[in-house]
């Protein structure tokens, strides 16, 4: 059972295909397959299931996967170790994360990075779709959401807080909402067309959207030009807050919010070092306090329009 065939595996599961697995790891495609063959032989257990189309692992391929990928970040770290390279990161660190967050908050960052870290390649995904950490061969992966997959690590970037907002003239033409039950006379903006919105006063609305749409940056851009009322999360929202562009909907009724900025990534124990170097770089950048909101994530956003019959002042981003 040699190192290259177990690298096979691991990039037959990551990228779906023999042929490319092949390639990445300069094999042909009949020597891969050969290999591949030669694996099951010695495991006694097929790991993929082929078709002509596409390569999907067994049942055992899923048990064996955690266990290849360990052995081999063991011996990745050994290697670094034992010629000195472990304090060098390096290599290719694939990345994902909202598109909205990574815009406004991690690509501007990441020039320093580089600087830092010239050894450490980038590959960024830009995504608000929950990608999957495993099956899409990512080392590192951004959240804006609550955690339910206790099989990664998890460590809190930033809180996060999430706002009821609307732009000051779609509120001087429909009217402020005074109370909860308000919100079902207006247009509201949602990812789904019935969404249920949960405030911390133990009160829930069920809404109906009439515009759903699936990107944060498009939502806040939609609500400020005056297309309705929508949740924000602060960090989104908090500059177009501070100008006025958007402004705190029933600000005395605050929202549940279960969610904060988590850095994802599989719990092997060993983590690279390219991992652990951009971990601590993002927690230098985001603490102690959050780019969006120098005073905390928690505090009070003052907007210019503070002083105006609308009152100023988010579950999406």
């Amino acid at each position: 059972m040699d190192i290259t065939s177990l690298r096979l595996f691991l990039r037959i599961a990551e990228l779906g295909g023999i042929s490319t697995a092949a390639q990445d790891l300069s094999l042909s495609p009949a020597s891969a397959s050969a290999r591949l063959n030669k694996l099951e032989e010695q495991l006694g257990a097929r790991l993929f299931n082929r078709t002509t189309r596409a390569v999907s692992l067994t049942t055992h391929g899923e048990d064996f996967l955690p266990h290849v990928r360990e052995a081999l970040d063991a011996l990745d770290t050994g290697a670094d170790a034992l010629v000195g390279r472990l304090q060098d990161p390096h290599g290719l660190l694939r990345m994902t994360m909202p598109g909205s967050f990574g815009r406004m908050y991690v690509v501007p960052l990441l020039a320093e990075f580089r600087r830092r870290f010239p050894r450490v390649d980038l590959d960024l995904r830009l995504s608000d779709e929950v990608l999957d950490v495993v099956g899409g061969a990512f080392d590192l992966i951004i959240r804006n959401a609550p955690l339910k997959d206790s099989n990664f690590v998890a460590r809190r970037l930033a809180k996060d807080r999430r706002v009821l907002v609307a732009a000051p003239d779609y509120l001087e033409r429909r009217g402020r909402p005074l109370q909860i039950d308000d919100l079902r006379q207006h247009d509201c903006i949602g990812f789904q067309h019935r969404s249920t919105w949960e405030f911390q006063t133990g009160e829930t609305i069920g809404i109906e959207c009439p515009v759903v749409m699936n990107e944060g940056e498009a939502m806040r851009q939609f609500i400020e030009a005056g297309g309705g009322i929508g949740i924000k999360s602060l960090w989104n929202a908090a500059h177009s807050l501070r100008s006025g562009a958007l402004v705190e909907v029933l600000p005395d009724k605050p929202l549940v919010t279960r969610s904060a900025i988590w850095m994802v990534y599989p719990s092997h124990r060993m983590v690279p070092q390219k991992v652990r170097a951009m971990v601590a770089f993002l927690e230098e950048a985001f603490s102690p306090t959050t780019p969006w909101d120098p005073r905390g994530a928690d505090s009070p956003i003052e907007s210019p329009s503070s002083t105006s019959n609308v009152n100023p002042d988010p579950q999406s981003d």
